[in-house]
């Protein structure tokens, strides 16, 4: 309903064809007008968790990703720019439907001082910049090798039988020989990527500042099949001789179906150095060092640092994995650190040196890849050990279906260098982070442009007394986690609430405790399939979807799979573009890829989610595959996911509910619920909805989606009118109850539970901001505290109640109806009513604009006159509007050519609806026959009523505006 409070205070409208004609400092850009409408403020600063102190880092590489908006028009790079730096370049990441950039990722040097920021700013420009000079791209292909030129250094690597670096040459010295590789022993074998003569190296990003280099093989012995796939993508820097490595080991090649046993995998890098010495990492603080006698070696066992166990993961991976536990470090025959100490850790770096030469490597997150860690050997050997041969277990197995990833760093200086502060690249690296206000203004996360700033959230939090919830800012990791655990802790992805977090504050700690995470989703969680489609093949390789391993994969470390009710991947779009990092886009495509079999083709035409008819099935499982469909439709956007969408969504919007047949699943557009039969708990003949699967898990499915997922644009504002249906069913019935039950009854009245509390968060969101009617948010802040209480505190950071809280603490939504007949109608009456004409089928409104500004029009028409909601009271199991003589207006039937309104109050605007033609398309969006109880008739001797919503949305943050930013030089 419309906020007469409100309309005198609607602010101006900041539109994007405005030109900026402002400057930085008094200096006029020299690039003509601003493209990126205002210029956006950035911070440059190190990713530092709790208890981490900072470092000085001069001219050091930065990259992270910046969300742009659509209305800046931007297309290609070359219209971009940086002010504040000389160095940098960019990435498309992602664009908007439009064909504009949304997501795009810069790379540029950065002298930052420790634990202080540098400010820059995203502007127009030319594109790519090398400082005064013109960009040169670091990487060459020459045909069987490819150089990278950093200006420090100059790699060389090969393609065919890849031994990591071909040679290396940083201040005229010649760092390595050129038999290394990557290395692995499984029994008496030996295997190596340098025996792969198909192995492939390409450059996958080139320009001034940064180059990648993505190789990929096997590892083989000298004669026989091979062990591992693998995928090593090589990060190259302007000015440096450091590298980072991102190693991902495989097993998903239908063509080696099989579980992998070995012992050890390792990066071998033979060095030209003589008598060198070693240092080592050996604790917080405390390193260990001296040269080397014979050979030196550091080995992390089993260590609890920074580990989250879950249900007894940790035995198993000591039984399957590292039976060993701590810290050992040995040079020669002496034993300087012992194993034993579960909390004794290496903080993960490491140098080798000689008189002129030193390489300086760390392994991120080394106290929790165990079993992990460096080998240096007198003759100038040094290896990365991935899985470290000093592991007393020797037959470890790597699951089919599975990827492991390993990232590593390496500095190649002919001067001394701290290796900390090599380290400290890799593992809290540079990052750039905008005003939380831009993300939201870019609709950067999932399309969503209505989110708490973390000053909207700590307020409202101290408004319901718990001030001290708060997500740690601690850069955890896990390496075993069940997914089909209960509880309320695991029905939501705590990742994408990390993420959301550190947009909000900055806290490193949280980013990069959802980078560990989702890393290992992505690499611990995902069925990979590398060389075939398992969407489409893998209904004849495996006949059934639950037996698809091969024998003995319950014995491996690395088996414990997404389950289908709690795949919570839905965080990793975002870290990627945050990173940049195309190896979790990957993944996440494989998970896509591997579901859809899962879900769908392996399921068959009946019973599948995505290849399937009408079918709900499960209520969890099916609302994750709901959502998980939006979020691919977004950001992995094919065809195939486009056809899901529409038949998933399609299926579901046509279904209704029956009241005499427990067994219907399906809307009921009176009361506006969506019945889900099997939820598992509901008794025989008793229709029930669990409470926080039907109105938590389900409706929240639709935050992932935009319209632009479907072909049919009314498909989704369908969708959304029925989401508000669902929210004023739980207002109306389920909100009023003390506590909700676990299970709500459809058929007769609920009683409250003693202590059950639920997230309506998404639900009273979409109330409100659908109808500007406060009392979504006032009824349901009552619950909020407790909810938080019993279901798990990071749940605030959550995008639903993020959107809940902004709305809360904003309340910027206006809305109304033209010329309502009133007494409750929200219609503005059939042909005889003033403004409404008929010609047949066709009906022609007219109305004038009732203020300005208005945003949109909504029209639907109805057979019946419309209200805003029938509002059932299940108590007393009656209706304030008879649903024989009234519709809900969420109920009643969009159109699709509303016009696009004026801008001043007192204007006129009509459009023309063809009745017929609207309820046609109805039908059809939906695939409806005649006989179903969702088919829409016409009827030529009823007179259709019709009404028009407006939006109006008051563009306020807590009664302040937000001023223009200057458009930098």
């Amino acid at each position: 309903m419309m906020k007469e409070s409100l309309q005198g205070v609607l602010k101006r409208r900041v539109w994007c064809a405005v030109v900026v004609m402002f400057c930085v400092g008094g200096v006029m850009s020299t690039h003509g007008e601003c493209a990126v409408d205002p210029a956006v403020r950035i911070e440059v600063r190190e990713l530092l968790p709790e208890g981490v102190s900072g470092l000085d880092r001069p001219h050091e590489a930065a990259t992270f990703g910046v969300p742009l908006r659509d209305c800046d028009g931007i297309q290609t790079i070359n219209q971009l720019g940086l002010s504040g730096l000389w160095d940098y370049q960019f990435r498309v990441l992602h664009r908007y439907p439009s064909g504009n950039i949304q997501w795009v990722l810069i790379d540029t040097l950065a002298s930052v001082p420790a634990g202080q920021s540098t400010v820059i700013w995203l502007t127009n420009g030319s594109g790519n910049s090398s400082g005064n000079s013109l960009p040169i791209d670091l990487a060459a292909d020459n045909g069987n090798t490819i150089t990278v030129d950093t200006g420090a250094a100059r790699f060389v690597i090969r393609k065919a039988r890849y031994n990591v670096f071909d040679s290396v040459v940083a201040g005229g010295t010649s760092f390595l020989s050129n038999t290394g590789g990557i290395t692995a022993v499984s029994g008496t074998t030996q295997y190596s990527s340098a025996n792969d003569e198909q192995s492939t190296a390409v450059i996958e990003e080139n320009g001034p500042i940064k180059a990648v280099i993505r190789c990929e093989g096997h590892l083989k012995p000298a004669s026989g099949p091979w062990l591992f796939g693998y995928t090593m993508r090589m990060y190259f820097y302007k000015g440096s001789g450091r590298t980072r490595l991102d190693l991902i080991l495989k097993n998903a090649e239908i063509s080696s179906y099989s579980v992998k046993t070995f012992e050890s995998v390792r990066i071998k890098l033979p060095t030209t150095m003589v008598a060198p010495s070693y240092l080592f990492s050996t604790g917080p603080g405390v390193q260990a060092g001296g040269f080397i006698d014979g050979s030196a070696h550091l080995y992390q066992g089993y260590s609890s640092y920074k580990y989250v166990q879950y249900l007894g993961g940790a035995d198993l991976l000591k039984a399957r994995l590292v039976p060993d536990v701590g810290l050992e470090v040995v040079n020669g025959a002496s034993v300087i650190h012992a194993l034993g100490d579960e909390k004794s850790y290496s903080e993960g770096f490491a140098a080798m040196a000689t008189q002129g030469m030193q390489i300086n490597c760390g392994i991120r997150n080394l106290y929790g890849m165990w079993p992990t860690g460096f080998t240096m050997t007198e003759d100038g050997h040094l290896y990365i050990d991935v899985f470290s041969p000093r592991n007393t277990k020797d037959d470890i197995r790597f699951a089919f279906f599975a990827h492991d990833k390993r990232q590593v760093v390496l500095e190649f200086t002919p001067e001394a260098k701290d290796p900390k502060q090599t380290f400290y690249t890799l593992q809290y690296p540079l990052a750039g982070l905008a005003d939380f206000e831009h993300y939201a203004e870019a609709k950067a996360v999932y399309g969503e442009d209505r989110l708490a700033t973390h000053g909207e959230t700590r307020d409202f939090l101290a408004d319901i007394g718990l001030e001290s919830y708060e997500i740690s800012n601690v850069d955890t990791l896990r390496r075993y986690y069940v997914w089909g655990q209960g509880g309320g802790s695991n029905q939501y992805d705590l990742q994408l609430c990390k993420y959301l977090h550190y947009l909000q504050t900055g806290n490193g700690g949280a980013f990069l405790a959802a980078q560990n995470d989702d890393h290992y989703k992505m690499f611990g969680s995902v069925k990979h399939s590398d060389d075939f489609d398992v969407y489409v093949q893998g209904p004849t390789l495996f006949k059934n979807v639950n037996t698809t391993s091969p024998p003995d994969q319950n014995l491996t470390y690395n088996s414990k799979f997404f389950d289908r009710e709690h795949s919570h991947d839905v965080s990793v779009p975002v870290g990627y573009f945050l990173t940049g990092d195309e190896s979790l886009m990957d993944a996440w495509r494989d998970y896509g890829e591997y579901t859809l079999y899962d879900q769908g083709s392996g399921k068959g035409p009946v019973d599948s989610y995505y290849d399937g008819t009408i079918h709900v099935g499960f209520p969890r499982i099916f609302s994750r595959a709901l959502r998980r469909a939006g979020a691919y439709g977004q950001y992995a956007s094919t065809s195939v996911w486009r056809e899901k969408i529409g038949r998933m969504v399609g299926n579901f919007m046509g279904m209704r509910a029956i009241p005499e047949d427990d067994d219907q699943d399906g809307w009921d557009s009176d009361r506006g619920f969506f019945y889900m039969s099997r939820d598992g708990s509901r008794p025989d003949g008793v229709r029930s909805n669990k409470v926080f699967m039907a109105y938590d898990i389900f409706p929240n499915a639709f935050w992932y989606y935009v319209p632009g997922n479907f072909d049919d644009p009314l498909m989704y504002e369908d969708y959304q009118d029925y989401i508000l249906g669902l929210a004023f069913h739980s207002l109306r019935e389920i909100i009023p109850l003390e506590h909700q039950p676990y299970g709500f009854k459809l058929d007769e009245a609920n009683s409250a539970d003693l202590t059950g509390e639920y997230p309506f968060s998404f639900l009273m969101a979409a109330g409100y901001e659908m109808t500007g009617d406060d009392s979504f948010l006032d009824q349901y802040t009552s619950h909020y505290r407790q909810m938080l209480i019993i279901q798990s505190k990071e749940r605030v950071y959550s995008p639903y109640s993020s959107k809940f809280i902004h709305n809360h603490e904003n309340r910027d939504i206006l809305t109304g109806y033209v010329a309502p007949e009133g007494a409750g109608r929200v219609d503005l009456g059939n042909s005889g009513a003033p403004g409404v004409s008929r010609s047949g089928s066709v009906y022609t409104l007219t109305w004038q604009a009732p203020m300005d500004e208005i945003i949109r029009y909504q029209i639907k028409f109805s057979a019946a006159p419309m209200v805003e909601n029938l509002n059932f009271d299940q108590v007393t199991r009656a209706y304030e509007y008879a649903p024989s003589a009234y519709e809900n207006f969420w109920a009643a039937l969009n159109i699709a050519n509303e016009p696009t309104p004026k801008q001043s109050e007192g204007d006129v605007e009509t459009v023309s609806i063809d009745v017929a033609q609207a309820i046609n398309a109805y039908n059809t969006r939906y695939g409806l026959t005649a006989g179903q109880p969702a088919y829409q008739v016409y009827d030529d001797q009823t007179d259709y009523f019709f009404s028009v919503k407006f939006f109006a949305d008051a563009p306020i943050v807590n009664g302040i505006d937000t001023p223009l930013l200057p458009c930098p030089p």
